[in-house]
């Protein structure tokens, strides 16, 4: 799957390529840590299966938009594939890149920055990771079940930048 491609669109949609953020956000796999996804419907929610779809995967995933990945308890990744829509209120989403890049410039990160994130999708992490490296990452969630679904994911990742 040509994912790097998707990927660099995205950096260079998203900021100027002399960023500190180009190079992460060109370099992460964001459909690794959005597998599955709900889409919304007149209220109601339907479940998008990205391997099954690999080409609105590709869209979805590198488009500069929130993709929500679990509808009141029910967690993409667990739904039935048979599901064909549920009813609820979003309560996780892996939030658009474009925005978890605007809030991690607020927070004036620089090289040596050790940083708290939180977990969700794992992509904010990915992305924080690849810009700094793994050692300066601290990412929490108050939901056990993403942070053990997003350390896989992370672990699956191509390998982020290290420094001593």
């Amino acid at each position: 799957m040509d994912w790097e491609r998707h990927a660099c669109r995205l950096a260079a949609d998203t900021v100027r390529p002399e960023s500190h953020w180009y190079g992460p956000l060109a370099a992460t796999p964001r459909h690794v840590f959005v597998p599955r996804w709900w889409v919304s419907h007149s209220g109601l929610w339907t479940l998008r299966d990205g391997p099954a779809e690999p080409q609105a995967w590709m869209r979805a995933a590198y488009g500069n938009r929130t993709l929500v990945t679990r509808v009141g308890p029910l967690h993409a990744d667990d739904a039935d594939p048979g599901t064909e829509t549920v009813a609820g209120l979003p309560t996780s989403s892996s939030t658009l890149p474009g925005l978890v890049v605007t809030m991690y410039r607020h927070a004036v990160i620089s090289d040596e920055s050790d940083v708290l994130v939180t977990t969700g999708s794992g992509y904010g992490t990915a992305l924080a990771c690849r810009r700094l490296c793994d050692k300066r990452v601290t990412s929490i969630d108050v939901d056990p079940v993403l942070v053990e679904k997003a350390g896989g994911r992370l672990e699956s990742r191509p390998p982020s930048r290290t420094r001593d």
